[in-house]
């Protein structure tokens, strides 16, 4: 009988998830994970491996076990100091891997830093926007390794062998998940923060077209969730098949447990995926409005050379007629976009400016929209985009709401420090801009616009407000010219992609050096690859007015 008793299954540990059955024994260091699992050098490695997954590198199936090193780490300590590194030397190698674009900032000679000088000031931005991010990431580590988790999708209630008080234990594949989304897309990346949400997980999947159609009742934030839960399921099967990854919380109640584990991911997914097939199917645009994009293809350089070489407003207006003779019939009757700070000018103290717009819309009976600089009170520029109809009236002004810390206005803290770091303010202004307040349309002939200036196409926040206002159509006008050829573009489209599909507009993306591109509601791109000359972006788009489910509620 005392033999009997030595092999008998601890019941009450296993109900507290603090054995498997089926899962190995933990031998070796106190972690259970192999000594090279644990090396900080490991971390930054598996984070840079997840970080291929971006747009640009393309590797989009790399997000669904990118975060399995991660969380295996994460739950094979206690140490806050620990939890903190891992966080952080993964999220650093993830943000290295997905901001590498920062790179391309170089050369800035136009900014007065020629040469390795401006090499060096570009890999420094690139390092304390990638450092920020792997904050979080760190942030995220200590939150989750502290708290009381199990495996499952279901909470447990566990007796301590120490007192037989009864603890619950949070399902870290519910919850887990929710705090991932909380901390990496809204509240650590948030404006007030200094925050840029951009290395989002779930941009990685633009390309998987019927994957993202739940984002227009659930959006893209709800399919960060669903990646980050099958992350967790892969990671606790491992722990249970394999020893060397024994992880005691990563432990299901058997084999068997871990398997349902993962098909519960499997129906979570497909439970994301048919509410926006569903909806989509329902989709009922108006008539097709014919759309031209003029590129004006004015480099940095051209732009702010403090060397010579700066173009001046007159030769920008002739390159515009250029592009309006080029773009012929295919501006009549249609919307023509210029790009962000196409005119850097105070739209309404330029009449000659002004004059010459009404009159191309007037001559070729085409909407007008067009980024610009606009002042309603002395000290205070916004980035603005605005509109003249075909009738040649002025139509509303927009004032950008979503300002890029540094590059359009200078923290507080900022103010502080050596003058070549105020330098990166950097605006046609010639300070920095004050942030607009408020959604807003452009109303033309032929459509109600919803502008978007550069990277506010990263908000999901914004862009559902001004589909609440009664945007038919999303037009996002950029100016990626600081980052050369690049793949900031890349990514700003794959943003854009989810904006379209989770509010269900077809959105024009309008770039001064491209890439542009028309993307349509269910997330399709017409895309034209980056030049280094002007060009015309021509195309049809569809217009809708219906709010999506994700529109109605999130904020």
């Amino acid at each position: 009988m005392p033999q009997a008793q030595l092999t008998k299954p601890n019941k009450t540990a296993r109900k507290a998830g603090k054995t498997s059955p089926s899962a190995p024994s933990q031998k070796g260091n106190a972690s259970g994970l192999p000594a090279f699992m644990q090396n900080p050098l490991f971390h930054l490695a598996s984070g840079a491996v997840l970080g291929l997954s971006c747009p640009g590198f393309e590797q989009w199936y790399l997000a669904w076990f990118g975060l399995v090193p991660l969380f295996l780490s994460i739950f094979s300590t206690r140490s806050i100091f620990k939890l903190a590194g891992t966080g952080f030397c993964f999220g650093l190698g993830y943000s290295l891997v997905y901001l590498h674009w920062y790179l391309n900032l170089a050369p800035l000679d136009w900014m007065g830093f020629p040469g390795l000088t401006g090499l060096g000031l570009s890999v420094l931005a690139w390092l304390l926007v990638s450092g920020q991010q792997a904050l979080l990431f760190g942030i995220f580590s200590v939150i989750v390794g502290k708290m009381p988790f199990c495996a499952g999708f279901t909470p447990k209630q566990s007796e301590s062998q120490e007192n037989s008080k009864s603890k619950w234990q949070l399902p870290m594949l519910s919850v887990v998940p929710l705090i991932y989304v909380l901390v990496m897309n809204k509240i650590g990346n948030s404006p007030d923060l200094l925050g840029v949400p951009w290395p989002m997980i779930e941009y990685s999947q633009y390309r998987q077209n019927m994957l993202i159609q739940g984002a227009s009742v659930f959006g893209g934030i709800g399919l960060a969730y669903l990646i980050v839960t099958a992350n967790l399921a892969i990671a606790s099967l491992l722990a249970n098949f394999i020893k060397p990854l024994a992880v005691e919380k990563l432990f299901a109640e058997n084999k068997d447990t871990a398997y349902y584990y993962c098909l519960g991911t499997i129906l979570l997914l497909g439970a994301y995926i048919t509410p926006g097939l569903v909806e989509g199917s329902n989709l009922k645009t108006n008539r097709p409005l014919k759309v031209a994009v003029l590129e004006g293809s004015i480099n940095i350089d051209m732009q702010k050379s403090a060397t010579g070489g700066k173009i001046e407003l007159p030769e920008i207006i002739e390159r515009y007629k250029l592009l309006f003779k080029t773009a012929g019939k295919d501006c009549e009757n249609a919307l023509t976009v210029l790009p962000e700070g196409a005119l850097p000018v105070y739209i309404q103290e330029s009449p000659t400016t002004m004059e010459w717009l009404k009159k191309e819309a007037l001559e070729r009976k085409t909407d007008i929209l067009a980024g610009a600089m606009d002042r309603p009170a002395v000290g205070h520029p916004y980035n603005a985009a605005f509109g003249v109809t075909s009738s040649g009236l002025r139509a509303e002004i927009y004032h950008k709401r979503f300002l890029v810390p540094l590059g359009e206005y200078t923290p507080l803290f900022v103010q502080y420090m050596p003058e070549w770091v105020r330098r990166w303010t950097n605006t046609p202004s010639g300070s920095g801009f004050m942030a607009g307040k408020q959604a807003g349309l452009i109303s033309l002939n032929s459509v109600k616009a919803g502008p978007l200036i550069c990277f506010e196409c990263i908000s999901p926040e914004l862009t559902a407000a001004t589909c609440r206002e009664g945007a038919q159509l999303l037009v996002n006008i950029s100016d990626l010219a600081w980052f050369h050829q690049s793949d900031c573009g890349r990514q700003m489209l794959a943003f854009s992609v989810f904006r379209a599909v989770e509010n269900r507009r077809s959105l024009i993306f309008a770039a001064n050096t491209g890439p542009s591109a028309l993307i349509d509601p269910r997330g399709t791109i017409a895309e034209y690859k980056q030049q280094n000359e002007s060009k015309v972006v021509c195309g049809e788009v569809q217009l809708n007015s219906r709010l999506t489910p994700f529109a109605l509620w999130y904020r």
